[in-house]
This record gives C-alpha cells, structure tokens and sequence, in this order.
C-alpha cells in the first residue's frame, strides 16, 4: 500500500516519519489496493502478452504446454504477492523500495519469458527466484513484527516458496523433456506447498483480497484487447477486420460483464465467513479457481489473434481449440469458482461453456468470422438472459456491476 494512503493507514499518527511500518490496517474491512501495487501489477500486462507470445511463435502441442507452464510460473509469483500486499501494508520507504526490485526483476523474466524453454532459461529461472526471494524476505519481515500465529504460519509456507524457482532454475542447465519435467514439479511444488503447510493462521481481507483479483481479470482480459489490435494492425486491407476486432471486444465484454456483475455478492461472502474460513476460501476460490479464469482469457487472446489475422479462412485446430475452449474454460472456472464461493451452481455458465465447445467442429470448417459471430451470439445471448432473470447468486445479484 502507498505511504499517503489516509483510508488504510488509519489516520495522521500512523504516518508520521519515523512510524510508519509493514503493519496490520487498523480498518482491514474498508481497506483497498493502493497505487504500488497498481504499478507492481504493469509486469503482469506485459508478461500476460508474453505468454500468447510464447505460445504464437510455436503453436503446436508443446508450444501450448509450455504456455501452459510459463502461465502457472506467473500466476503463483502474482499470488505471493497478492497475499502479501493483503496481509500487510507496504508503508515504510525501504520495503517500497524491494517492491519495485522485485517488479523490476519480474520484469527481466517477462522479457526472457518467450525464450524461456531454450536461450533465455537461465535468465528467467533467476530472475523469478529473485522475484521470489524478495516476497520471502518481505513476508518474514513483516510476519516478526506481528503476532506469532501469524509469524508460524509465514514460517511454515516459505520453504515451499522457494522449492519451485529453485526447480527451474535448474531446469535450465537440463535439455528437453527433463526441462519441462522440472517445470511441473515447480508447479507442483508451488501449488502443493499452502495444502502441505496449511495456512491456519493467514489473514484475509475481504475488500482488498477481492478488489485485487478483480484486477488480474482486468488484466487479462486486457491482453485480450491488446492481442485483438495486434492482429489487426497489419491486416486492416482484409475485408471484415474491423467487424472482427468489434466482434472480439464484444466477447471479452461478456467476459467481463459474466465476473464483474457478481463482484459485490463474493466481497459480501467473504466477510460474512468466519475469520479462521477466510484463508481457506481465498486459497481455493482465489488463489487455485481464479487461475483457469485467467488461463481461460489467456487462450481467447491466442485465438482472437489468430482469428482477426486469418479472417476469410478457416481456423487451424489449435487457434480453434483456443478459441473456443478458452471461453468455455473460463464460463466453467466460473461456475467452480461460484460453487466454492457460494455453493450454487450456475446452470447458463455451464451450458454455456458447453455451447462453446461445440463451436469447435464449426470454427475449422468456416471463415473464422464466422465463428467470432457464434460466439459473440452465445455469450450476448446468455448474458441478456441473465439481465432478464437477475438471478440471485449468494448476496449478490447477478448482472450489477458496480
């Protein structure tokens, strides 16, 4: 969180020079993401692109488990910090200061991410255990200050913290396969570690924890838009590029609208848990669910892309499968992430996501105009019934963004 920030610091007392420290808000609940962590999360747009970069320049079967890979090494150095920055506030200039180390360092393993599985792998691997050393080093700092069940539970995840950067780093002097091999005991290692250590112990805040996964989707959905104009950039002269761009803006509306209308009914539910439940509920509905929501969009961008390039033609089966499996991908996270959020399961989510996938024998056998169209139909569709109905999903009523 920022120095000035008055609503979370409490008031001028705990921002005079001298006093200010990584420290519990003393009005969690109202407490929310500051300017710092704002800017931390830039090298996630960038890095977003580099993941559809990644997988561009090779799309094939192992191009995409790489991507695959590359998305998971990512996703979990966001949430380290993601828990972090909601534990505890960055107040004092010096832990600002390894903040945007550590940003600069995420930065470097974004710029060698598209190399990452061959002449950039030592220059990722590094820079992302740097990335990682830095959140250990923070979390310790911050977890001495406080009290010790919070301290215990800080001590009992580091070890796991750096098992997976240590991994790829050492992937990186190991030829392929045993390269990839050792990304997914990374992965393993990095998304085994909250269920092996348990986190009892973890604080939540419910404002800042949902307002900030709110923004990866916006980030995501971000590298869509991004992807979009990319591929239109140099294929203005085909006929239908920009009805297709308008058709791509269109579905990551219906994207975004299917998150954001339920945003307040998951900050309401979050509060409403019971202090000792809220860390469990962040782990599985956050920090696990809210990953195939992004690797979902992630996948949309390739094939949009994809898609506004070649126009008149049909799609390749790969950009296909992304394209449409990308969007029922993240309608499905959706209706896991609402069960384990509110225990309702959402039946148009699930049969929309089912609807997409049968797009898929369509979008390899027709311009891929077309099947932009289907699917901007089906989510305009799904989304116009939810807005008719207004279906009550946990507090919240779906459809109301805010």
């Amino acid at each position: 969180m920022t120095v000035s920030d008055s609503s979370a610091a409490g008031g001028p007392a705990d921002r005079e020079t001298g006093t200010a420290e990584l420290r519990e808000p003393q009005a969690p609940d109202g407490r929310s993401v500051g300017f710092l962590e704002l800017f931390f999360d830039l090298t996630f747009v960038f890095a977003m692109s580099q993941v559809t970069h990644l997988m561009l320049d090779d799309i094939s079967w192992q191009g995409f488990g790489r991507g695959v890979l590359a998305l998971l090494a990512l996703w979990w150095a966001w949430v380290c910090y993601a828990w972090l920055t909601n534990m505890f506030e960055i107040a004092r200039e010096f832990h600002t200061v390894l903040m945007i180390l550590a940003m600069a360092t995420m930065f470097i393993a974004a710029i060698a991410l598209p190399t990452a599985f061959t002449t950039g792998a030592l220059v990722f691997g590094f820079a992302l255990l740097a990335v990682r050393l830095i959140n250990v080093g923070l979390f310790l700092a911050s977890s001495s200050r406080d009290e010790e069940e919070l301290a215990a539970a800080v001590r009992r995840l580091v070890p796991g913290l750096l098992v997976g950067p240590v991994l790829i780093v050492a992937g990186a002097f190991a030829p392929s396969p045993y390269r990839e091999l050792l990304w997914v005991a990374a992965a393993l290692a990095d998304f085994g570690s909250p269920l092996r250590a348990g986190i009892n112990g973890l604080r939540v805040v419910p404002s800042y924890f949902i307002h900030r996964h709110g923004l990866v989707i916006i980030i995501a959905l971000g590298e869509a838009i991004i992807s979009l104009g990319l591929g239109a950039t140099e294929n203005l002269h085909r006929p239908g590029v920009l009805g297709a761009v308008v058709l791509g803006v269109l579905i990551s509306a219906t994207l975004w609208w299917t998150y954001f209308g339920l945003t307040t009914g998951a900050e309401e539910r979050m509060r409403r848990t019971p202090a000792p439940d809220r860390a469990l509920l962040a782990r599985d509905a956050y920090s696990y669910l809210h990953l195939p929501l992004v690797a979902g969009i992630v996948f949309f961008a390739l094939g949009a892309r994809v898609s506004v390039e070649h126009i008149d033609e049909p799609l390749s089966p790969l950009p296909a499968l992304a394209l449409t499996g990308g969007i029922a991908l993240f309608y499905a996270a959706e209706v896991a992430y609402r069960w384990r959020d509110h225990h309702q399961l959402r039946v148009d989510r699930l049969l929309t996501a089912a609807a997409t996938v049968l797009v898929y024998p369509v979008a390899i056998s027709v311009p891929a105009g077309l099947s932009l169209i289907i699917l901007a139909l089906i989510g305009a569709m799904r989304l116009a019934w939810e807005l008719w109905r207004r279906p009550q999903i946990g507090t919240g009523t779906a459809g109301a963004v805010h």
